[in-house]
Order: C-alpha cells, then structure tokens, then sequence
C-alpha cells in the first residue's frame, strides 16, 4: 500500500512540475531595449539558420550560446535600422513592394490551389474503387448536333441499366472503348491521379454498387459509370514469382499446355517442401527475375497486368498464389512483404510533383474563373482588337516605341474591369514594357492575347491578396522576415560597407604588420601524361626512358583538358593540390616519374618542371588576397564600433542558463 501511494505521489509531483511550467513562448532568453525574445523565438530562429530542428536538439549549449549571441547582434543592427527609419528608405519601399507582389501571389497559389490539391490527392491514394464503364466517344470541339447525337445515345444506354439490363452485355456491345469488348467495361482498380479528372471526381462520390444517375463528360466523350467495389489502399507489396513462359507469340494449345505442365510441376515441388525463392532460381523462365529468387521489388496497385496484380493484392506476406495466367505465361506469386499506406509526410513531395503535371492546371483555371466571377472582372474586347489592329506585328514589346502606333485616346480607355474599377490600356502598356516575363513578347494577335490573358490573371491574384497579413499569420512572418532583411542590408551597407574605404597605403601599412599572415605553401610546376592502362603508361615510360621526344609524346598523352601554359605545365601550385601535385612531392626538379595509378583507375606519368619551397609572399605577389583579408579586418572593426554604439542606447540582457530547456518540445510537424 505504501508503495502504490508513493507511485500516486509521484505522478502528482510530475503533472504539477510540468503541468504548471511555462510555456516557451513565456520564457524570456534575450531582451534588445524595450524587445522581449522568448525561448521559442530563439529556436525559431536557430532551426532556420542552423540546420533545421535535429541540429538543434544536437547542439551543445557552447554552439546555443553563440547562436545567441549572433541573435543579439542581428536584433541590435534592426533596431538602429527602425530607429533610423528606413523603412522610409524610397528604394527599400520600392524593392518592397515589388517582392511583396511577388510573395503574395506565389503564397496564394500554394495556400489555397497547390496545399488543397496535394492534400486532396492524398486523401483520394488513400483508398481504391473498382468500377465498369461505358464510353460513347465525342471529341472537345464536336459540333453541337454531334455532342446532342451522342448525349442523346447515352442517355438511352442509361435508362436500359437503370431498367435492368446487364452492364457488361450493354458494354461490350455500345461501348466505344475497345478494351470493353474483353472486360465489359471493367477497368479494375484505379486510385486518385489515374483517371481523367471529371470521371475520378464522379467516382469518388459513389458507394459500392452504385450506378451513376447521369452522364458524366470528359475530354474522351461521354461515360456512363457504375461502382463495383471501394476500399482502402492496400498500400504496396514486394512479391517474387516464378514463370513458365509461353513460347509462341499466338496462342497454341500445345504451347500452354506444356507451361501449364511445367508450372504445375514447380507448384508440386513447393508443396513437398523446396524453396519457393532457390526453386525459382534454378528453374523460372523469367530470366529478369529468375537470378534475383524472383524478387519484383515493391510496388503498388496497377504496375502489372491485371491478372497478375489482382492476385499479387490477394496475398498476405507468406502466402502463394494459385496458378496465375497472364499473356506471358503461367506464374506462382510469393507475397513477401507488405508495407500500408504511408503518412502524408512521406508522399507529400511525390504527390505536389504529380499534382502539378496532371491537375494543378486545371485547379488554376477553375480558381482564376472564381475570381473573375468574385471581383466582376470584364474585358472589353472591342478595345482589344482595335490594339492589337493597330500595332506592327512585326515588331515586339523588345522594340523602342513600339506602342507609338496606338492612338492617344485609346491608351486612356479601360481595357479590364474589377468591381467597377478599370484598368487603362496604357497601364497594359506599360506592364508589357517593364516585366521581364513580358519582354520580347511579338506584336501578333494570339501571343499578345496570351500575354494579355496572364496579365489579367496576376491582376486578379494580386486583387485577392490585398489583406493577406491580416487574414494569415505566416504570410505576416514571411514579410516581417524579409523586410527585416532589407533592413539589415541597407543599414549595415550604410554603417560598415560604405565606410570600409581601401588605398594602397593602407594595404601596405596592414601588409607590413601582417606579412607572416602571406605566405606560400610548397608548390611544385609539372606536366602530366595520363594512360588508360598500366600497360601503355608502362611502354611509354620506358621509350621515355630510352630518348623519345618527351613534347611528341606529350601532344598525345597530355591532360585533358590540357594545361593553357605554352610548355604544357601546370604552373606552380600547392603540392597538397591534389593526388598527382603529392605525388610529385617527393620528386626532384627534372625529375620523370615512373607510372602510378591514379583513384580513377587510370594511370599517370610526372615530369616534374621546377619546385618552389615555401615562402612569405611579397607585397606584390599577395595581390589581392591583402585586400580581402584588409577589408575584412576593417568591415569587424567597423562592425564591433556600430554594435558598441547602438547598446549604448539598447540595454542588452541575455538570459542563457535558460538554453538548456530549449529544443525539449518537436514542433508539430505538418
């Protein structure tokens, strides 16, 4: 009793502690003046910068405290930059807004097109439905009377199953989809993503059994459909088969005969104990498997022919399928794994991949045609062709003046229309001129209607995202986020960049104090002769060896790419440059080397030109490298001077004994 009511104690203990702790977004590890950072701020920000969540959880409380201080410093440099008012900055306000109009529509799309079609695909993979079809063919751009002629056909075709007449008789005799006349109209099981769109979203509102009330139209013509079965995915199996083959390509009694004979043999010996996977390899006449125990890898509903794949997705892992035929031959089919449906986490970029090549298309026109009817979009047409009349079309939006030809009070007229607001052609004009998605657009009726087109599309994009920081929290962040990074860089262009000025007295003023900081390493000048073999790189070294001219040889064997210098020389560079430069650092000036293998398996000859020890550089030979590493030296100090001057004004607490709780809770992943 005791210890059961110690037990009790201790939990209460345990739900008080955490249940009463604060939450991260409560604790405070950093305040810059009057800003308060929190513990989730903090890694927040670490996870963005530093690798992701997993680093953060490895980080030890050294590289913690130095992210931290990197915080504090970036948080510093944004206060001076508002405290500054740059955000006034015209040419901050302008690249703003250019970025925000970008953003916003590309934030849009994903939100409220990609992110739903994805998740929607997703949730149609999670199940499987069966279905028979009738197809009475009409093509996109039929005549009226011909739509009506066919509309019609279906229709009577519909009453008679609705009447009660058979599915798979009515198929195989009306339907136009030429694989009816063998299945009925059966065409077996099919998930999210592998049906034209209109007869997948008609089939996913059906039930089992159900036969669909009306005629459903694609881009094929006109369907009757009927659901035969609807289950959850089965997910994926690895199977292995063995095969006797058929070895006639028409079909011959005597051939399949004898492959069912020799199947059934192969089944016997199973069912006497042999292996089902060493059996196959001595004797099933798929030679692409066969080596492999018949192992077919993993795959999902419909990779295989139908026969094969319906009994595949019968088995359990362990079991054997019964004789399968199939136009090949005669299979055994060994279930060796199965794997369920996997998480949305796991598919979700496979899924957004083929979202965007089968549906997104058409998810965008159906949202962009919302739009139109949400914000009473017009075009006027009149004004259009009177435009595009007037322009040269042998010019394009690339020309100079190219929009001269449109008469002055033309430009001045609404083109489009948003809830009553128009929009002038001039603006058009000018939207042509100045996107670089517009440029070099040819003055002809169809591509500039084209253009015109996704012009009216992203004016109406942009129309919906009028709001979006107040209407999205994480849109708010986005832009908080790269407006404080167009902060940053101007203030610290203003602070550190602009004021980092370099003259050669001063370079050679910092060289003199620095010069041991210069200096170059052993360095070694060679030519290199490459063979394929060991055998020619041996036989040439040893004409080498007896006089042949070594530039002849080398016109043959050298480098490739070879070297740009008039002697065919690397020129002098590290010895730790690569395998070869180490190599040749035990040789001496004219030196020939005799051939050694190289890591790509080929073979190599050095002769070796000149070496040079190593030694300080002169002033001259660090060149650049002094200017860099100046600049550099002067941009800290100049940076270390800013920083000390804005704490001087924004009082800094840093709360670090509070970075061990952080990166305890995984954020909830998506």
């Amino acid at each position: 009793m005791k210890f059961t009511m110690g037990i009790f104690s201790a939990i209460i203990l345990f739900s008080f502690f955490f249940g009463c702790s604060p939450k991260l977004s409560d604790i405070l590890v950093l305040e810059v003046g009057q800003q308060k950072i929190s513990l989730a701020e903090y890694e927040n920000f670490y996870t963005r910068n530093s690798g992701g969540w997993e680093m953060g959880q490895k980080s030890s409380i050294e590289e913690r405290e130095r992210f931290l201080d990197l915080l504090t410093n970036y948080k510093l440099k944004l206060q001076y930059a508002y405290e500054k008012n740059l955000l006034n900055d015209p040419e901050i306000v302008n690249e703003l807004q250019e970025y925000r109009a970008t953003l916003a529509t590309t934030f849009l799309i994903d939100r409220e097109i990609t992110d739903p079609g994805v998740r929607g695909l997703y949730e149609r993979r999670r199940e499987e439905i069966r279905a028979q079809h009738i197809l009475i063919k009409i093509t996109p751009d039929a005549k009226p009377e011909d739509t009506l002629q066919a509309y019609s056909k279906t229709l009577d075709l519909l009453k008679r199953l609705q009447a009660g007449e058979s599915f798979d008789s009515l198929a195989r005799q009306y339907s136009e989809d030429p694989s009816a006349k063998f299945n009925g109209g059966d065409i077996y099981y099919f998930t999210g993503g592998q049906m034209v769109t209109p007869f997948e979203n008609a089939a996913f509102k059906m039930k089992k059994g159900e036969l669909l009330s009306y005629p459903v139209r694609s881009a094929f013509g006109y369907h009757i459909i009927k659901v035969l079965d609807r289950q959850p995915s089965r997910g994926s199996i690895r199977v292995s088969h063995m095969m006797t083959r058929f070895q006639q390509s028409a079909a011959d009694s005597a051939d399949t005969s004898a492959a069912l004979s020799r199947i059934i043999s192969l089944q016997d010996s199973i069912k006497k104990g042999w292996d089902f996977h060493k059996l196959t390899v001595k004797l099933s006449e798929d030679a692409g498997s066969a080596p492999q125990g018949g192992d077919l890898g993993w795959f999902e509903r419909r990779r295989f022919v139908q026969p094969f794949d319906e009994a595949a997705f019968k088995l359990s892992p362990g079991q054997i399928s019964p004789i399968v035929r199939t136009p090949f031959g005669y299979h055994l089919i060994k279930c060796d794994s199965a794997k369920p449906f996997p998480p949305y986490k796991e598919l979700r970029e496979g899924l957004k991949k083929a979202y965007q090549q089968q549906r997104y298309s058409e998810d965008y026109d159906l949202y962009i045609a919302n739009l139109k009817n949400d914000f009473r979009f017009s075009l006027d047409e009149t004004l259009l062709s009177s435009f595009i009349s007037a322009l040269d079309t042998t010019k394009t939006t690339e020309d100079s003046a190219w929009s001269e030809t449109v008469p002055s009070e033309m430009k001045y007229k609404p083109l489009m229309a948003l809830n009553g607001k128009g929009i002038t052609l001039d603006t058009v004009i000018s939207i042509l001129e100045k996107r670089p998605e517009y440029q070099n657009t040819p003055l002809r009726g169809n591509e500039l209607r084209n253009k015109l087109k996704k012009i009216s599309e992203s004016i109406l994009l942009e129309e919906k995202t009028i709001g979006m920081e107040q209407r999205s929290a994480e849109f708010s962040s986005l832009m908080k986020e790269y407006t404080d990074g167009i902060l940053l860089y101007k203030a610290e262009q203003l602070e550190v960049w602009n004021k980092t000025s370099v003259t050669d007295s001063a370079l050679r003023e910092y060289f003199k104090l620095h010069s041991g900081d210069f200096k170059f390493p052993d360095r070694v000048n060679l030519i290199v002769l490459i063979f394929e073999t060991d055998t020619t790189a041996f036989m040439v070294y040893d004409s080498l060896k007896n006089g042949a001219d070594f530039a002849e040889t080398q016109k043959k064997y050298h480098e490739n790419p070879a070297p740009r210098s008039a002697d065919g020389s690397r020129g002098l560079q590290s010895v730790e440059t690569d395998e070869i430069t180490k190599h040749a650092q035990a040789l001496q000036s004219g030196d020939l080397s005799e051939p050694f293998p190289l890591e790509d398996g080929s073979y190599a000859i050095v002769k070796v030109i000149g070496k040079d020890n190593s030694r300080l550089k002169t002033y001259e030979e660090a060149g650049a490298e002094v200017s860099n590493v100046y600049q550099e030296f002067l941009s800290k100090q100049l940076e270390k001077q800013w920083l000390d001057s804005v704490k001087s004004h924004y009082p800094v607490k840093q709360y670090k004994e509070v970075l061990v709780k952080a990166f305890t809770n995984p954020p909830d992943q998506k």
